[in-house]
């Protein structure tokens, strides 16, 4: 039994989707969805979206089928011990993956706009002493804290929309001259700027309202996301013309930097300070769950003690890529990961559990 004092409300559950979704990805999105999709991009990650939703909604099945637990514990259920052994140290290598993804992209934006000089491993390392402060908590501590950073957002989404001053709307037509297929591509290019929904398999048992409420503050999370993200892209799609895209790789920046105010000058700087929370957020909750995977792994009751060890994988995988080169490769082994586990791993498992009628009634939620 779960005390009350650890249990999230859905408005917290909320935040601790969307901080998880929006990260460090955000920056980069625009450019890497044009290269398929071009002045179509925004549609393609409306589609991103609707299909993030859909793996969201999978993800809900399947907790509402063991509530009261998280995915490791329901896990031998469904495939026995020694194959749960392999899936669970598959997530655990995923979830590290993923977070040493986000610190390298994240060195790479602060090398290029800030410290040019400071060695990366001082500043990841910064980065994810920050981070472990939080992580090593328990889950309520966490979401607290992304509601109170969450408002920061719509502040990234305020120096934003000062862009719209001088856009080109002309930019964005014809529409869907890129082709369904070009569009799709971009779509599939779009998805790992939307994990972070699959924090649901940590936190389902914790929150409060049932399986009902879950599934409405996920939906609703994915959908706040979809639109930051469509947002930010069809900005950049009116602002700059495709060749211009094709080569800059965080169009945003570009775009904020050439923003002149009255009061302030330099916007990217004021930007990229928030900016950088927002990313704390991401990497607090990847931090998170690739330290309870690890600790459920071994056996441990509280992941506190294996956090220290998990954060220093991570910043070797984060400090380790020394050119683009390096990063395309770490990105195409955690989209790798990503799929298997984000994608085929939980319609497989809610299948399983539907075919051998594994489910746990008697602890069932609302």
């Amino acid at each position: 039994m779960i005390p009350d004092k650890e249990r999230i409300t859905p408005g917290q559950l909320m935040a601790l989707i969307i901080q998880s979704q929006i990260g460090v990805g955000a920056l980069f999105l625009p450019s890497t969805v044009e290269a398929a999709a071009r002045n179509d991009s925004w549609i393609s990650i409306l589609i991103g979206g609707a299909f993030s939703g859909m793996l969201l909604i999978v993800i809900w099945a399947l907790g509402r089928r063991f509530p009261g637990m998280i995915l490791f514990e329901y896990l031998p259920l469904l495939v026995g011990k020694p194959l749960a052994k392999i899936v669970h140290a598959t997530y655990a290598v995923m979830f590290i993956s993923e977070c040493g993804s986000i610190l390298a992209l994240f060195a790479d934006v602060v090398r290029d706009w800030i410290f040019a000089s400071t060695p990366a491993w001082i500043i990841l390392g910064m980065m994810l002493a920050v981070s472990l402060y939080l992580a090593v908590e328990n889950l309520r501590l966490l979401a607290r804290f992304f509601v109170l950073t969450f408002g920061l957002i719509f502040v990234l989404v305020l120096i934003a929309l000062y862009a719209y001053r001088d856009a080109e709307w002309l930019y964005a037509l014809p529409i869907g001259q890129a082709g369904l297929a070009n569009i799709a591509k971009g779509a599939a290019l779009s998805m790992n700027s939307f994990y972070g929904f699959e924090i649901i398999l940590f936190s389902f048992p914790f929150v409060q309202g049932g399986s009902r409420a879950i599934l409405k503050a996920g939906l609703f999370s994915n959908l706040f996301s979809t639109a930051f993200y469509v947002f930010l892209v069809f900005t950049c799609v009116l602002i700059f013309t495709p060749e211009e895209l094709r080569i800059i790789p965080q169009p945003i920046l570009y775009m904020v930097k050439a923003l002149s105010f009255t009061v302030f000058e330099r916007a990217d700087m004021y930007f990229l300070m928030i900016w950088i929370v927002v990313v704390i957020s991401t990497v607090m909750a990847y931090l998170y769950m690739a330290s309870k995977s690890v600790s459920t792994l071994f056996g441990k009751a509280r992941h506190s003690g294996v956090a220290p060890f998990v954060a220093v994988c991570i910043l070797l995988i984060a400090v380790y890529p020394h050119d683009q080169d390096m990063i395309d490769f770490i990105q195409k082994i955690v989209a790798v990961l990503t799929t298997a586990t984000l994608i085929v791993m939980p319609l497989l498992l809610l299948g399983l559990s539907y075919l051998r009628k594994i489910e746990r009634k008697e602890r069932r939620q609302a």
